[in-house]
């Protein structure tokens, strides 16, 4: 790691964690009003990083809650304070753990944050109901609006955008795994498929935030560009990680999108510049079951080969620049507008 992207690491971690405890703190809320003598909101808590395998509080990596911070920042950057969204925040941060837990048994990934996903310890049906309960308590935690004397006019929006983006994230999820079983597939079409399965949450993190914060539809549209945009160049990047990033920094298994035969932007770019005799071999490798160590080095040759690497960092950076043009058009400059450029950086920076 260089020294800027170091400091651009310490600095947006400082970022996070001066947020992280606020919107944990917010999530718990929702928790506290339910009585129940299961385990069920313990696994829950297990898999945002509270509670340890044995469900004892523990101190470790949580995820960046980055989306949550997003919509923070975005509605302070236009009204000056944050608490009057954070339930809406905390919502956002259910819904992309419940996504969470359910795209791991349908990947069948057995790590996640660098420790066993929920399934893989207590199995896929308890998996299967710990993910749709946290999706219940994302929306009833979204509806502590009007706790906070938020319009029921504003109340129903943000619920029509919350449910929206997860309904489209459930057509780009189908999508995804769809394009395991092919090789006919587009830049065009993997584009699409991220904007809905991952780009749209984050989205949405900052459609809410203006959308709570100010009655002007053309700031509003901008910030929804901005996080659309920026969305679609954190998934590229953890396309890259899915295939080069290293276990330690990931938690997931080295090359784990090639062992789970992904369609992403690197392998699909190699796909379609590979010669014929290339194109051949990934057909057949991605017909097996399963992909051996050898195999996957085959891929990571041809990969190499067609230039994959470079040219998904190139349109990350694109799309980042894209983003960052939805932001100028605000014409807003203050200190939260500028930690919002600041996490954009990251997004398309970090090697974790």
């Amino acid at each position: 790691m260089n020294d800027d992207i170091g400091i651009l690491h310490m600095n947006i971690e400082d970022l996070l964690n001066k947020r992280l405890s606020i919107i944990d703190s917010e999530i718990n809320k929702i928790f506290e009003k339910r009585i129940f003598s299961g385990t069920l909101y313990a696994m829950m808590k297990y898999h945002l990083g509270w509670l340890d395998g044995d469900l004892k509080k523990i101190e470790e990596y949580r995820g960046k809650r980055f989306r949550p911070t997003l919509c923070l920042l975005v509605y302070s950057s236009l009204c000056g304070v944050e608490s009057k969204v954070l339930p809406a925040a905390a919502a956002i941060e259910l819904i992309h753990n419940f996504s969470l837990i359910h795209d791991d048994i349908e990947d069948m990934d057995e790590k996640r944050r660098h420790k066993p996903t929920v399934w893989k310890i207590w199995g896929i049906n308890h998996a299967i109901n710990v993910g749709d309960g946290m999706h219940v308590l994302a929306n009833l935690s979204a509806l502590r609006l009007k706790e906070l004397n938020v319009s029921d006019t504003k109340i129903v929006e943000i619920m029509q955008i919350l449910n929206e983006s997860i309904i489209t994230l459930c057509e780009g999820q189908y999508q995804d795994m769809d394009f395991e079983n092919r090789l006919d597939i587009t830049i065009d079409m993997y584009l699409k498929m991220i904007n809905f399965k991952t780009a749209v949450l984050i989205e949405a993190s900052t459609w809410i935030g203006a959308t709570l914060a100010t009655e002007n539809k053309k700031i509003v549209n901008n910030f929804r560009k901005f996080g659309r945009n920026i969305g679609i160049a954190f998934q590229i990047i953890d396309d890259i990680m899915g295939i080069w990033g290293k276990s330690s920094k990931t938690g997931k298994p080295h090359a784990s999108d090639i062992r789970n035969k992904k369609k992403t932007l690197p392998i699909i770019y190699a796909i379609q510049m590979a010669s014929i005799k290339q194109k051949k071999r990934i057909n057949e490798l991605y017909k097996n079951n399963k992909i051996t160590n050898d195999e996957i080095q085959e891929i990571f040759d041809i990969l190499e080969d067609t230039g994959a690497l470079e040219y998904a960092k190139n349109t990350a950076n694109e799309f980042e620049v894209k983003a960052l043009k939805e932001l100028s058009k605000t014409k807003i400059n203050n200190e939260d507008l500028n930690d919002i450029k600041l996490i954009s950086n990251f997004l398309v920076k970090r090697d974790y």
